[in-house]
């Protein structure tokens, strides 16, 4: 079998031999030099290094290897169990099992009964709630309308009944001409039925002078029968004051 050549190997002794080689040159010519004087020489000391030499490796070829086979598990042989009957007890506790689940459900779905029942009848008591207060602002605004209407038309039939009563108020002369005749007050209330006749009257408050008194009393007499009452206001007989002073 022939070995593998290395190239390294050749070089260095290649190397060696050219070095043998000078050395005997250079003593062969010192010793046929032709000079007369013996000349000591020293021969030159050469230094050689030697270098490590990388001899490579051989090249392995990498043939992968057969996979090795594994071991097939051998699965046990599962024992079949036997087909256990039914007992009498569980088949009794499953249609037990059933009833109480019926049961439980039935009375779930009448809780939401009774929740729905409660909701819509919530919801019925805030309707009528909510038309209650609709009706007690709608009543209120017609009780306010209606209050405006009643007093405008009392102060219109006020203004009749004065007009008439004042119409027959005559203030005697001479009481025109004193000066303590502007503090002069008389109040007469009044009952009036609904033809406008004057039922009886009175004095609420006297003005302190009997001329002046006398003369508001004749004023009443003298206007009797006022004005009758209107129909807006539903009142068989009226009581009014009537106040007198002088403009």
């Amino acid at each position: 079998m022939a070995l593998p050549k290395r190239p390294g190997i050749d070089r260095f002794l290649k190397m060696v031999g050219v070095s043998l080689v000078i050395h005997i040159a250079l003593v062969v010519f010192l010793n046929f030099n032709p000079w007369p004087m013996i000349i000591k020489v020293r021969p030159t000391a050469y230094t050689v290094t030697l270098m490590p030499v990388s001899i490579p490796e051989p090249e392995i070829s990498k043939t992968p290897l057969p996979p090795v086979p594994k071991e097939e598990k051998i699965k046990p042989v599962e024992k079949v169990k036997p087909i256990e009957k039914p007992k009498k007890d569980d088949i009794i506790e499953k249609v037990k099992k059933k009833e109480r689940d019926k049961e439980s459900l039935k009375r779930l779905q009448e809780a939401l009964d009774e929740v729905r029942k409660k909701a819509a009848l919530d919801e019925i008591r805030k309707r009528v709630a909510r038309k209650e207060r609709e009706e007690e602002r709608s009543t209120a605004i017609l009780s306010a309308k209606t209050l405006l209407e009643m007093e405008s038309k009392w102060n219109q039939y006020y203004s009749l009944i004065w007009a008439k009563v004042k119409g027959a108020w005559t203030i005697p002369e001479n009481l025109l001409k004193e000066k303590e005749m502007v503090d002069l007050e008389a109040i007469i209330v009044l009952i009036i039925e609904r033809d406008g006749k004057i039922q009886k009257f009175w004095f609420e408050k006297k003005s302190g002078n009997a001329l002046y008194d006398q003369s508001a009393m004749r004023a009443i007499k003298k206007a009797d029968p006022l004005p009758p009452i209107p129909k807006e206001l539903s009142e068989d007989t009226l009581e009014i004051g009537i106040r007198f002073f002088p403009d």
